[in-house]
């Protein structure tokens, strides 16, 4: 038995598990893109760069559109309509009627705000309790303690603390049990692909002849609907029916963006960059030292923390280089570099090597 296509099914409208695990990375693996574009262009005009601190919301709130449209005109989300998918209520009789109203709002749900929130959590774990290196748009872990040590709520501090304990356990039995709904479909044991179909009693099916039919039906007779309609809906209507052809276009107009972005993206690679393209930039200016912050000796081989010849140097985020010990023992205890009081974590020191040391 290959399992992939589930060929034990007696059902020809069931889709395979092939089927159902490329249309939901479908739409997911379009957001790296997103970033990537909206790096490209923030680069070249720098008035649009505060959009990638946006790029989840500009991500999502586009699919929130695109997934209600196709679900209210096709009973399906994108990347389902696209694989010629659909979904349907499980009934006793095996029919497959359209999802009611109902059923289309909870599926909207699951399918934007679900994942919108489950990414943003994912996100600030990492960036919270990632082990203080940047992430996705200059944010450390450095400037989460900073910030939660502002702020002296104690309730605030315990639900990190609960945050921190329970959320990888949590979102692993998230994953697990969505790994659990997919093999028990691939062994034909469920007709649910997910736990949020499952929830809402829906199953997917293969768009059948019968389903074009009816779709046609509805559009014609929504056209005679509007032909008793006044002039100023009518011309209402037009704009609105504009829309959503632009997102009907949409599914054939993905491949070839695709297929544009992956060839610009071949086109801009450093291979075919040249070298001597742009000036190399200035470097940036010295960082200011604190007037509370320790003072750094005249004599450039002294630590500025023991006062002592400097042995095993490493570098804060200021850019002043200690002892080892004696700046992973400060920033330990008080997450700041010792001269610039900047905040920053153990992670972020960067030892420096000597040539005699090679």
């Amino acid at each position: 038995m290959n399992i992939l296509y589930n060929f034990n099914t007696t059902d020809a409208s069931h889709p395979s598990f092939f089927e159902m695990f490329i249309q939901t990375q479908m739409m997911p693996s379009l957001k790296p893109a997103l970033k990537y574009v909206l790096a490209v262009l923030s680069q070249k005009y720098p008035r649009i760069e505060g959009s990638l601190k946006w790029a989840d919301e500009i991500f999502y709130g586009a699919l929130f559109v695109i997934e209600r449209h196709y679900l209210k005109n096709y009973d399906g989300s994108f990347s389902e309509n696209f694989y010629g998918l659909r979904r349907a209520p499980v009934t006793v009789d095996g029919k497959a009627p359209p999802p009611t109203r109902a059923q289309k709002q909870a599926s909207l749900f699951f399918l934007v705000i679900v994942p919108y929130l489950k990414d943003k959590l994912d996100q600030y774990y990492a960036r919270r309790f990632g082990g203080g290196h940047e992430h996705d748009f200059g944010y450390s872990a450095a400037y989460y303690v900073a910030r939660d040590q502002a702020n002296q709520s104690r309730l605030w501090k315990f639900l990190l603390v609960l945050f921190k304990k329970f959320y990888p356990a949590l979102s692993a039995i998230y994953e697990g049990i969505f790994f659990v709904y997919q093999l028990l479909y691939m062994y034909n044991h469920t007709v649910f692909y997910t736990p949020f179909l499952h929830l809402q009693g829906l199953t997917v099916k293969r768009v059948s002849a019968h389903d074009l039919m009816q779709q046609s039906q509805r559009e014609a007779t929504k056209k005679m609907l509007r032909s008793n309609l006044g002039l100023l809906k009518t011309l209402l209507l037009s704009f609105s029916d504009a829309g959503h052809k632009l997102l009907d276009f949409f599914k054939y107009l993905l491949p070839t963006t695709i297929f544009v972005f992956k060839f610009l993206e071949w086109w801009y690679s450093e291979n075919r960059l040249s070298t001597n393209a742009e000036p190399i930039p200035p470097p940036p200016d010295a960082p200011k030292k604190s007037s509370g912050g320790a003072v750094v000796p005249k004599d450039k081989t002294i630590c500025p923390l023991c006062n002592n010849k400097r042995t095993n140097p490493a570098m804060s985020v200021g850019g002043f280089v200690f002892c080892y010990p004696c700046l992973f023992n400060h920033v330990q205890m008080h997450n700041k570099c010792p001269v610039t009081l900047l905040p920053m974590s153990t992670d972020q020191i960067r030892k420096i090597y000597d040539e005699d040391r090679g």
